[in-house]
């Protein structure tokens, strides 16, 4: 074996050395220390929870209603395009957006995501859950009354 043969196998058990004492040295003085982790780990408690929606994350697309960041008041029927949120290549923000519901008359939620279309009925004394992705979609609320129709946006639940 000459010289040039033996740099790589040289340079593979030098890197081999350096991880097996980073190993040694992180396994003997880590490790007693869970009082200090509790700082750094809190912080990612409540990481994909998800913000609140707002009524600057709507932009109504089609009927009659008006948004503010407590309720949405509908006459008839209303289509509300969710944005898009937290773009760029590395995104730190909130993985999702949510939202309860509170209608204070009857009304029909639907929901389109990513090519999925959900509908469920609600009214008073209900509430319907939203959670919309980093990709945003479309919130329709339909008034199953003749009049207005307010549905109280609260934050939503764990």
């Amino acid at each position: 074996m000459n010289k040039e043969n033996r740099t790589p196998i040289l340079v593979v058990i030098a890197c081999g050395v350096i991880a097996l004492l980073v190993l040694v040295f992180g396994v003997s003085c880590g490790g007693g220390n869970n009082d200090a982790a509790a700082d750094w780990q809190g912080g990612f408690a409540d990481a994909g929870k998800g913000a609140r929606l707002t009524a600057a994350d709507l932009s109504i697309s089609d009927g009659s209603c008006s948004a503010s960041d407590t309720q949405l008041v509908v006459t008839g029927a209303c289509v509300v395009d969710v944005k898009e949120f937290g773009g760029g290549l590395f995104s730190f923000g909130p993985p999702t957006k949510r939202a309860r519901l509170a209608p204070q008359q009857p009304v029909t939620v639907s929901l389109f995501i990513q090519g999925t279309r959900a509908e469920q009925d609600s009214g008073p004394g209900k509430t319907v859950d939203v959670t919309f992705g980093t990709s945003g979609g479309q919130l329709g609320i339909t008034c199953r009354v003749i009049g207005p129709c307010v549905l109280q946006l609260q934050e939503a639940g764990g």
